[in-house]
């Protein structure tokens, strides 16, 4: 007769938690890993082909960030990267949002279901609860205090819209709100 819960392989199952938990996550932020956001931008593409409804993308690097690790140091770089990944976690509260890293000094999150005028509002929340953080920085041109820079876009897929073009334009906005002085928001025309 088989056994339902067999002790000698709980060692074995908890293991294998982990060990699919820890393919999502990206070990320095604890927050979902570029792995993690690509099965989830899938899906909400989908979703939002089949429901015809809004789908946002915000691209978020971290101002000065690599001047920030030379002058202070990789400790108080991580712990920077920490901070503002636990800062998007704790703004992206539904269940279709998502945060990831997605880079060294970038994060992507996923809106699902968010109007331009809702990816705007939830992008400038993000860009002012990181100032809010207060992590001081001698290495930033435009603040005393880390800042973050945001690039929006917000579509209604059609079948002619793809993964790419998608990253690829919000990867274009971020471009342009570090171009234009950072610690600031572009919103893609879609």
């Amino acid at each position: 007769m088989k056994k339902f819960c067999d002790p000698s392989n709980e060692g074995d199952v908890s293991k294998e938690i982990a060990k699919k938990t820890s393919d999502n996550l990206d070990t320095l932020t604890q927050i979902a890993n570029r792995r993690k956001f690509d099965v989830m931008f899938t899906e909400a593409i989908i979703k939002s082909k089949t429901t015809v409804s809004y789908l946002s993308i915000l691209m978020i690097d971290i101002d000065y960030l690599k001047n920030l690790n030379d002058t202070d140091g990789k400790l108080a770089a991580d712990e920077c990267l920490r901070q503002v990944a636990l800062t998007l976690k704790d703004v992206l509260k539904r269940s279709g949002d998502l945060a990831a890293r997605w880079d060294d000094e970038k994060f992507a999150c996923i809106l699902s279901d968010t109007d331009p005028a809702g990816a705007a509002q939830m992008a400038e929340k993000i860009r002012k609860k990181v100032i809010d953080l207060a992590i001081p920085t001698s290495a930033s041109a435009v603040a005393e205090v880390v800042t973050v820079s945001i690039g929006v876009v917000t579509s209604i897929l059609t079948d002619e819209t793809s993964y790419d073009k998608l990253l690829k334009k919000a990867d274009q906005a971020l471009s342009t709100a570090r171009e234009t002085g950072r610690n600031r928001i572009f919103i893609s025309k879609s």
